[in-house]
């Protein structure tokens, strides 16, 4: 039984690599062709799903910037010392360089501790 499935297999394994192509009629040859359009849909779906998580990431990076921006430009607002301001900085993400480049814009320093 289980020689019986490895033999089917690996037929269509060969099939799939294209070494019986003479062999086949249309129809298997068309059944193929269906199969192997199926995986390259597969292929181009998780492909599209994995970009969809990084997006995802990237969307969740941004709106976490957009919040410590908006926070800074209230505090600017307020009035608020410099010592507060500086706070806000250091208190965000050390990897997040982007924050940099938003303080930059503003004209802070958040490098300053």
């Amino acid at each position: 039984m289980l020689s019986k499935e490895i033999e089917e297999k690996t037929h269509e394994l060969r099939k799939i690599r294209g070494e019986e192509l003479p062999g086949m009629d249309i129809e298997e040859l068309q059944k193929l062709e269906k199969e192997l359009e199926g995986e390259r849909f597969l292929e181009e779906i998780t492909a599209l799903q994995q970009k969809g998580a990084q997006l995802m990431e990237e969307n969740q990076r941004l709106i976490q910037m957009e919040n410590l921006f908006s926070t800074k430009k209230h505090v600017l607002k307020q009035g608020q010392s410099f010592e507060l301001i500086n706070n806000i900085c250091s208190s965000s993400d050390p990897q997040d360089n982007d924050s940099l480049d938003i303080s930059l814009k503003l004209g802070l320093d958040c490098s300053i501790s």
